[in-house]
């Protein structure tokens, strides 16, 4: 579930309550038996009275307040996937190989983290891990899907012919006398570098991104044999073995975070150096 404000989560309860079959009964009889008696308002007093104490007894029901919110969980993680299938046509074969298999993993954890054999002292942990799993697959697919965008551009250039073609403006520089003939094998040089240097930071970034899909895919792998343990670890252990979960959570977060940055500049290199050859064009 995405990230709530108290005052979000605590809206979304009453909406919830005052939507509850009981609370139409509730206010279903109250118009009943003030229409019997007149309407009489003194029915619409006592429904609203109840109607307060059931919404105060919802909010005090832990278990209440975990299904509830383990419902809007799984819509969201539901239209997650829906996004996903979008787009996953589009990406290369093994790309979306790793990526069929990272949600699989994040449905087993989340299976095992929701299942009912999971002890109540770790069940508000569990309930936190699961819940930061559906963003981390989705960022895993934007991250195959700006390693498209990249190996479109890489799919365009011949890198050898690049190199070679910059060898042959070097000879072509060293072995012209005329000043003007010189600063335009120069300034072509120039250009074809930048290209060069482009296409290497690209190329990089599509190392980087394959592999961190393919450290997600191990972490998630390690994080059900993981959650296994948690639930069937003492109080003591849980807890350790939780906390540790929850620091490999942010760094991976961390880590996409920071290949996000590398990929937006090679993208970057790479519209500048499109613009340039535009304009030297």
């Amino acid at each position: 579930m995405r990230d709530s404000s108290t005052s979000e989560k605590f809206w979304y309860v009453v909406k919830n309550v005052l939507r509850s079959p009981l609370s139409l009964c509730l206010w279903l009889a109250a118009v009943i038996v003030s229409y019997l008696f007149g309407w009489n308002l003194i029915p619409f007093g006592i429904a609203g009275v109840w109607q307060i104490a059931l919404l105060f007894i919802r909010l005090r029901d832990d278990n209440y307040l975990r299904r509830l919110f383990l419902q809007l969980l799984e819509q969201e993680e539901a239209e997650t996937d829906r996004q996903i299938e979008g787009v996953m046509e589009t990406l290369d074969f093994e790309s979306r190989q790793r990526i069929r298999y990272i949600m699989q993993l994040q449905k087993e954890i989340v299976r095992e983290a929701r299942a009912e054999d999971v002890q109540s002292y770790v069940r508000t942990d569990l309930d936190r891990i699961s819940s930061q799993l559906a963003p981390l697959v989705l960022r895993a697919v934007q991250m195959a899907v700006k390693k498209q965008q990249l190996l479109r551009y890489l799919f365009n250039v011949d890198e050898r012919a690049l190199r070679n073609y910059c060898n042959t403006l070097k000879q072509r520089i060293q072995a012209t006398h005329d000043e003007v003939t010189r600063a335009q094998y120069e300034q072509a040089l120039k250009m074809r570098q930048m290209e060069l240097e482009a296409y290497s930071a690209i190329a990089q970034a599509v190392s980087r991104i394959d592999s961190q899909i393919e450290n997600i895919e191990a972490t998630f792998a390690s994080w059900k044999a993981k959650m296994i343990r948690i639930k069937t670890a003492d109080i003591a252990s849980a807890s350790t073995v939780s906390q540790g979960l929850f620091q490999e959570l942010e760094l991976l977060s961390s880590d996409i975070d920071l290949l996000d940055n590398s990929v937006a500049e090679a993208l970057a290199v790479e519209n500048e150096t499109i613009l340039r050859q535009q304009t030297s064009g």
